[in-house]
């Protein structure tokens, strides 16, 4: 008798070693811009979430050219996975950030109409909550295997999934705030 696992999600990960260099002027930018800009609500349970074109800002020029060939690594290392098939480079679509303090946590979401949804972890201070990714069909099979995993952020760290993967991010209990960068990817 044999087992096999079938359609499995490919989640492709990396991180930088480097980002102590640019983690203190990333995070001044972002509390600086959230004290001028207001929040968003979307898929965030208070806390702050700047508006998804924040990026194009020339301000954010230098950490954005900081991401970008970070993202695209991650997609090469994403599109070189065995399980996956994509046969185009996907374009950046949107991106925003979040900021939650204590008892502020991400409900369950999906990205629509993107192929590929990421994170870029800023900052994630001890108790601030995890990145848990749920199974497409949990509700069946909840009962027969695991159907939720979860990650613990990691400052620097930077996650790449499919768009329709369900996740939130769970609450903080932290004093200091988490952070990070969202964005989505789309098929040219």
């Amino acid at each position: 008798m044999t087992t096999h696992t079938i359609f499995p999600t490919v989640i492709a990960k990396s991180y930088d070693s480097q980002f102590e260099l640019v983690k203190d002027d990333l995070i001044a930018w972002m509390t600086n811009y959230a004290k001028t800009y207001p929040t968003n609500s979307r898929s965030n349970v208070d806390g702050y979430q700047s508006p998804d074109n924040f990026w194009e800002m020339d301000a954010f020029a230098p950490f954005l050219n900081y991401m970008s060939p970070r993202i695209l690594d991650l997609v090469e290392e994403y599109r070189n996975h065995d399980e996956t098939c994509m046969d185009f480079q996907p374009e950046l679509s949107n991106m925003w950030f979040n900021i939650n303090y204590k008892h502020n946590y991400n409900v369950s979401h999906t990205h629509p109409g993107c192929v590929l949804a990421g994170v870029f972890w800023v900052s994630c201070p001890k108790q601030s909550g995890e990145l848990v990714f749920h199974h497409l069909d949990e509700h069946n099979f909840a009962p027969i295997q695991h159907t939720n995993i979860t990650i613990p952020p990691v400052e620097g760290g930077m996650y790449l999934f499919p768009g329709s993967l369900y996740h939130h991010v769970s609450m903080s209990y932290s004093d200091e705030p988490r952070m990070s960068i969202a964005f989505n990817l789309l098929e040219p």
